[in-house]
Parts: structure tokens; sequence; C-alpha cells
């Protein structure tokens, strides 16, 4: 089945802004099957296979709209039935400059999505959850707001006012990316920062705690990624 419209699992995952358009793009790393996962994923408006990540999209009972990449980890006997499902095919040399999902990315960016949902993306080869996080940070995709979804955390690079909606006791590491991150304020953690530099060597921001269900971090300068886990199962 295709993903129907409607609002996602609640918890820690910011609700969805009906001037949103959302995606979510399925990666080959590692991924757990699981309701909340599936009610997530049924908020979108388009599904999108990076090449072997096809295999989780089919795991969770859902036909993509579109599969991306070399396709060097699909068995090629499934591609006349997907289309045949009216399912698009675009696939690439494996010689190129970028990965899969970097391109998986471009294409969802330039067909009007603002809101990005990345699952499969960890696990696995470090060097490749690595690439896939730094990739998250390219300045051209400021404007996007592109989370790296696992069952029980979400990842993303904060903009300079970031809101944070999940539950009291989740755990929140603040974690900058860039060699400094200047001017950090937050409200609605147990351990304030006001007006504070973050180095990157240093572990100042890590396991800050949810007191409500909401939480603000602003920044004047640098690169900053936040970590948001569930404490507990709800």
């Amino acid at each position: 089945m295709r993903a129907k419209n409607h609002p996602p699992a609640g918890g820690f995952f910011c609700e969805v802004n009906m001037n949103d358009r959302t995606a979510t793009i399925f990666v080959n790393g590692e991924m757990e099957k699981s309701e909340k996962i599936l009610e997530l994923v049924s908020s979108s408006e388009l599904i999108v296979a990076v090449d072997g990540g096809l295999a989780h999209v089919g795991q969770l009972g859902l036909i993509p709209h579109i599969i991306i990449g070399d396709l060097d980890s699909i068995d090629k006997q499934d591609i006349p039935h997907y289309e045949e499902l009216g399912v698009i095919i675009r696939q690439f040399p494996q010689e190129k400059d970028e990965t899969d999902l970097e391109l998986a990315i471009q294409y969802v960016i330039e067909s009007g999505f603002n809101r990005i949902l990345l699952l499969g993306a960890t696990g696995g080869r470090i060097d490749h959850f690595l690439g896939n996080l730094y990739l998250c940070s390219n300045p051209h995709f400021k404007e996007i707001d592109i989370k790296i979804i696992t069952n029980n955390s979400e990842m993303f690079f904060c903009k300079k006012n970031q809101e944070i909606t999940g539950e009291p006791g989740d755990l929140i590491s603040l974690i900058p990316i860039s060699e400094q991150v200047c001017g950090v304020s937050t409200q609605g953690l147990k351990y304030p920062l006001v007006n504070e530099e973050l180095t990157r060597w240093k572990s100042r921001g890590i396991s800050n705690v949810m007191l409500d269900k909401n939480a603000e971090v602003n920044f004047q300068s640098g690169t900053l990624l936040c970590v948001h886990v569930i404490k507990k199962e709800r």
C-alpha cells in the first residue's frame, strides 16, 4: 500500500505543519520495523527507496513512488514488477560523484518537499552513517527540515531558532560539528545554557533532559547537531 495522509505517531516526532510537504527516504542501513515508524511514514506524500532501502519499504508493506540509485543492491528481476505498479525508476551509474542518498535528497527537494525523514540511514558501515549524517549539514539544505529517524531517536541539524517537541525525560544532546558554536541558549531543558560557547572537543552539551513537551535552542553561529532520544517507552 501507499502511504496514507494522516498524522504521525505521537512522541518525540514534531507535528506536521499543514503547509509542509513531507517525503520519506529509505536508505539501505539498519532499521527497526514498528507501528510507530509505519504511522510516521504514513504522513508522507512521497516514499523514496534508495537502492537497497527498497527492502525496508517492502517490510512495512508499502510501495515506493520512486526507486533511486545505481540499483546494485536490488534484484534486477524485481524492477519490471515495480515498473508495472507505476513506480518511477531512476538508475544512475555506479561510478559517480554523489552517493545514492545525495541524489535522492536532491530529487526530493527539486520536487518541492521541505520536510524529509530518513529511515535506515544508521548502523551498518560507519563510513556510510557518517556520510549520511554530514550530508544533512549541506548549506544548500539549510531551509529544509531533514531528520534521521530511528525507532527511539531523531537526529537533525539545528536551525538558529530551533523548537524541539517531545516528552519530559527525553534526552537532548547538542553536539557542535563546527569547531565552535557560539551564543547557545536553551529553554525547557534541565541544564540550561545561557549565551554559551560549545566546542567540538568538549562534551558540554551531552545528555540534557527535557522538562516539558517543548524545548527551544537558539544560537548565533556554527553548525549544531541535535540528537533527541526517547528515555522511556510510550
